[in-house]
């Protein structure tokens, strides 16, 4: 652990606006600039995710992320994805490389593959494919030789082969029950999901590879140090289990700061938040229609409150006080670097 370090050499809780950040991992929905805005005056820059889900559609994704991004490249840049449910097409790889070809041609700075490779999509013969099946083969060739990186959603949080009762959040899975994997038995298993993530780091061993999430292996930051240091193109982000990480810290906090410190250069901050046009709830909706600035503004507020929550836990004495050059990493220089963003 690194021990005396002279107080200039750590943040203040007045440091936050001032401080460079990105979130480089959130999901920015609509084509209202409030938000982005707003993050610019706190010096926060954007990296949106686009994800394979339904609504809105990777299509609709694409074009929002595009159109914010030619208009303010500075602090404003996506993730691509594709669509896998047509694996077994035999056009499926060549269709691939020709639709991330045309991302990265407007502005991608990489490329994002999700749970449903997996936890949902089966072939014919009824069985889940994986993650390792050579259906994805000449996709993480063309990816590792163009040196694009991927950011990989794979597998769910361990918690997700329990009961409701037994997670420690439990909201997400009460409302998508499709990826609850304790109500499917037949999913493949926790270390199913792991394990064939593990096997590609294996085959492509200069792929730019961010595990997101704590590549899934949240409960253990031991087991995510593993990793880190058998597989050196890995990286991890933060993304939506900083929860995981408070837990951790409370029982060996130590642990925590040395985890940090030693994997300063491999970890990147993203709030996994989302930015959206609506609400869920019928009133806040037609709220959301009738005031878009004002509801814009309210859900900026809202979510830079969590990222600040979360910047100073790391950064000052409510957490583990990482020093400033940690932060910076964690916060800025890693996705910087990694996705090649300015």
């Amino acid at each position: 652990m690194l021990k005396n370090i002279p107080d200039k050499e750590y943040y203040s809780p007045a440091d936050f606006n001032k401080s460079p950040k990105y979130d480089a991992h959130l999901h920015y929905h609509t084509f209202d600039d409030v938000f982005r805005r707003k993050a610019k005056k706190v010096n926060i820059h954007l990296i949106t995710i686009n994800t394979a889900i339904d609504s809105p559609t990777i299509d609709t994704q694409f074009e929002i992320a595009q159109f914010h991004h030619q208009r303010h490249p500075q602090t404003f840049n996506f993730i691509c994805t594709f669509d896998a449910t047509p694996f077994a097409s035999k056009t499926f790889a060549e269709d691939t490389v020709k639709h991330i070809n045309k991302c990265m041609a407007a502005g991608a700075k990489g490329v994002k593959i999700w749970k449903n490779i997996g936890m949902s999509l089966k072939n014919e013969a009824g069985q889940y494919i994986m993650i390792d099946d050579p259906v994805f083969a000449p996709i993480f060739e063309f990816l590792d030789k163009e040196k694009i990186p991927l950011l990989a959603h794979l597998g769910e949080p361990r918690n997700c082969w329990l009961p409701l009762e037994q997670m420690s959040d439990s909201q997400y899975y009460a409302e998508h029950p499709e990826f609850h994997a304790y109500l499917h038995p037949e999913i493949p298993s926790y270390e199913q999901q792991i394990m064939a993530r593990d096997r590609i780091l294996e085959r492509y061993p200069e792929l730019i590879f961010i595990g997101a999430h704590l590549g899934s292996m949240e409960w253990n930051l031991e087991e995510v140090a593993k990793r880190l240091d058998k597989f050196p193109n890995f990286h991890v982000d933060l993304s939506g289990r900083m929860g995981y990480v408070y837990e951790q810290a409370n029982r060996n906090r130590d642990y925590v700061i040395d985890f940090f410190q030693k994997y300063q250069n491999r970890i990147i901050y993203g709030s996994d938040c989302f930015v959206e046009q609506y609400n869920r709830q019928k009133w806040m909706n037609l709220f959301c229609k009738c005031f878009p600035q004002v509801y814009m503004s309210l859900l900026f507020r809202n979510k830079c409150r969590k990222i600040k929550e979360q910047w100073l836990f790391l950064a000052t004495d409510e957490g583990l006080k990482l020093s400033k050059n940690i932060v910076d990493r964690i916060f800025y220089e890693n996705a910087r670097c990694i996705y090649n963003v300015n």
